[in-house]
C-alpha cells in the first residue's frame, strides 16, 4: 500500500461532498458507492483527516480534502491498482473530502 503525500494548497470553498464533474474530473465522496474507475472500502475519517482502501480499476485516482482554512490538498494521481488514501488538514478541522478520478 502506498500513501499519496504531495500537498497543493489553493482556495476552497468548504461544503457539502457531493458528485461533481469538475474540469473532466469526477470528485466523489464515501456516500457515493461506485465510479468506473475506482471503488473505495474502509473509509474513516476524524475531524481533521479520511484514510480508505481503494482499487483503481482504469484510469487515475488521487485523494482530496478541503479544509476550514481555505485550504485545499491533493494525493499523486495512482494508477491501476490498490492503494491506501487518506489526506490530513493537519491543525484545521476537514470539511470536504473524496477521491477524485480521471479517464
Amino acid at each position: 500500500m502506498k500513501f499519496p503525500t504531495m500537498r497543493n494548497k489553493v482556495a476552497a470553498s468548504v461544503g457539502a461532498i457531493a458528485l461533481t464533474a469538475v474540469c473532466g474530473v469526477m470528485t466523489a465522496s464515501p456516500a457515493q458507492a461506485a465510479n468506473p474507475g475506482y471503488r473505495c472500502s474502509n473509509w474513516k475519517s476524524t475531524n481533521h483527516g479520511w484514510t480508505a482502501d481503494c482499487r483503481v480499476t482504469s484510469g487515475k485516482a488521487r485523494a482530496m480534502v478541503g479544509c476550514w482554512d481555505g485550504t485545499s490538498h491533493f494525493g499523486r494521481w495512482m494508477g491501476r491498482g490498490s492503494w491506501k488514501f487518506g489526506m490530513s488538514c493537519g491543525k484545521s478541522k476537514m470539511g470536504e473530502s473524496g477521491v477524485e478520478w480521471k479517464p
